[in-house]
């Protein structure tokens, strides 16, 4: 009997083993999903935590039919996702395609400075540029002086909130894009590259041709990430503009937390947060369609 236990012990330990890992991906993300789902379909506030009626769908149906709010946050999002992405991925391409250059000189010095908007905390960011930005005392509006433009009120003013929030956005990420399009390119196989030179291709024709559907890959997977990223964006703002001035750059994952821990309405923040994932997993599936990555 104890040869038979040893055995289903030794054929079994795989399993076994994984049952810790199980344990604690269920407490910390499953429960939690589980329990969001079911707080969604409820009415509940915190100033009242004894009382959630079940209210269905009725949450989501708010937020999306009758939320006028939630509908400005729907819209600034999708216009900072759709400007701040693709001038990231512009940017990042043609950065990282110089410094694969070998004549270009202190290429080492150039990615060093691409590293270090990345190794900055968020918070830390929106509170640089928020000095950068100050009206009175801001550098920006003190270099625009010399072109004797008027010091301008960045995020105070509507007409220039949102664009201030994308000039720090694309600030910060600009070089995620150039360093892991750098690492796309340098990866590349060389053999495909020699093979055309030798039959008279032009360096337009080897990078059209041969590199960008070689790197097209890695292009979906940092602008996938930067999409994911950028929907949930929330530190920047907050410390920028907190989403004013009036609902100029209120945006979804801030719109999300002023419901939730402002207004104390936990089951509509937990349904807004719902709309959120399946808003992403809705980008994400069109986005790898669109750029065929399964037949890549």
């Amino acid at each position: 009997m104890w040869i038979k236990v040893e055995t289903f012990l030794h054929k079994k330990a795989g399993y076994l083993l994984l049952v810790p890992a199980i344990a604690v991906l269920l407490f910390l993300i499953i429960y939690p999903m589980v329990y969001s789902i079911w707080l969604s379909l409820h009415t509940w506030y915190l100033s009242k935590p004894q009382w959630f009626p079940f209210v269905g769908l009725k949450n989501y149906y708010v937020l999306i039919f009758e939320d006028k709010v939630f509908r400005i946050a729907l819209f600034n999002t999708f216009i900072l996702t759709g400007v701040c992405v693709p001038v990231e991925f512009g940017l990042g391409f043609l950065l990282a395609i110089l410094l694969t250059r070998e004549d270009i000189k202190g290429r080492k010095f150039f990615r060093a400075c691409f590293v270090m908007p990345l190794a900055i905390t968020p918070i830390v960011v929106g509170v640089l540029w928020r000095f950068i930005l100050h009206p009175r005392y801001g550098i920006l509006n003190y270099g625009l002086g010399f072109l004797s433009i008027q010091p301008i009120q960045w995020v105070a003013d509507p007409r220039f909130a949102l664009i201030s929030v994308m000039m720090v956005d694309i600030w910060e990420w600009t070089p995620f894009m150039v360093l892991v399009l750098y690492a796309g390119l340098i990866s590349l196989p060389r053999e495909p590259m020699e093979a055309a030179k030798i039959d008279g291709a032009s360096g337009w024709q080897e990078f059209v041709y041969i590199s960008l559907p070689l790197v097209l890959p890695i292009i979906a997977v940092a602008v996938l990430i930067r999409v994911m990223d950028i929907i949930k964006m929330f530190d920047i703002v907050y410390v920028l503009t907190r989403g004013g001035p009036g609902d100029a750059t209120e945006f979804l994952s801030l719109y999300n937390f002023r419901i939730g821990l402002n207004y104390f309405y936990m089951g509509k923040a937990a349904a807004l947060s719902w709309i959120i994932a399946i808003l992403v997993i809705i980008l994400a599936q069109i986005f790898l369609r669109v750029v065929k990555l399964e037949k890549v």
